[in-house]
């Protein structure tokens, strides 16, 4: 069996899969897609064809590929050994079914992008984003119609992210679930009910995130700060990753990593061709006459 995440470090979806990963215990291997600039690798017609959304992550299990993090949550719970985690008895699977709901209306990108912080700088990568799907789907006619509808994706994002109205109603939407979470800790364990579920997964990831955007999550909600640290504890959390803060090292390193081929490319190039002069400088100079 071989399974294979398609991820980024940084990437709110990508950490709800690694995280029902590592509450599942499947072992897997951790593929890097950069996204954003200067690769946009998510666009790239190989990664397309598994995942017409162009997002990250996918999941690859032996042939079968599952894009999209809510996808990809239900499959692994289904699908591989370990806890389960989707409540059996139907009241609460309803509940965590609504939690899921809630969780997923947030927009987190438009939060992202919508903050003072990152404003000019998401306009213009979302910019970037808009040329390089133009030009994907000029080379690529076979995927016209997935670029285009991933152009107007981006294009509807950008307006929402740079609508101060549509931002803060996003804020308001993730206040309201964060209310609703505190409640339900407040008089069980999980979220959901009793036992951890996928609605811990996503929920736990969500608060880290908001933690990481400048939001206090905690404020006036004691609960959730408790059960927070329970998420944080459990040896999934250190697993998958999951960032609560800004990890400018990690954002260097991954980029590294994929300049890296290019680096020891132009290394060897230069390396070959100070060789070859060299060579040629050696080869003039046994020509030239003994004084």
């Amino acid at each position: 069996m071989s399974v294979t995440l398609y991820h980024a470090p940084p990437s709110f979806y990508s950490q709800i899969a690694r995280l029902v990963l590592a509450e599942k215990g499947v072992s897997y291997r951790r593929r890097l897609v950069v996204p954003g600039p200067p690769f946009f690798e998510s666009y790239a017609p190989w990664y397309m064809r598994w995942n017409p959304n162009g997002t990250i992550p996918t999941l690859l299990h032996d042939a079968h590929a599952v894009p999209d993090s809510r996808a990809i949550l239900g499959y692994v719970d289904a699908t591989f050994p370990g806890p389960p985690l989707s409540p059996s008895d139907p009241e609460t699977a309803a509940r965590m079914e609504a939690l899921l709901e809630a969780l997923y209306r947030i927009s987190i990108r438009e939060l992202s992008y919508g903050s003072d912080r990152l404003a000019k700088l998401g306009a213009r990568l979302n910019e970037q984003r808009a040329r390089a799907l133009r030009r994907l789907a000029d080379h690529n006619p076979e995927l016209h119609s997935v670029y285009e509808t991933k152009r107007r994706d981006i294009t509807t994002f950008d307006a929402n992210a740079s609508d101060p109205a549509k931002v803060d109603a996003q804020r308001a939407n993730l206040a309201a679930v964060l209310d609703d979470l505190d409640r339900a800790v407040a008089t069980a364990p999980f979220v959901a009910g009793p036992s951890y579920s996928l609605a811990d997964v996503v929920a736990t990831v969500t608060v880290a995130r908001a933690r990481m955007l400048g939001h206090d999550p905690f404020a006036s909600r004691p609960a959730l700060a408790a059960w927070f640290e329970r998420m944080v504890a459990r040896p999934s959390f250190a697993a998958a990753d999951i960032w609560d803060r800004f990890k400018p090292i990690k954002i260097v390193g991954m980029v590294a990593w994929k300049l890296a081929p290019l680096l020891l490319g132009l290394i060897a190039l230069a390396a070959v061709l100070g060789l070859l002069f060299f060579a040629v400088c050696s080869g003039h100079a046994s020509r030239w006459p003994t004084p």
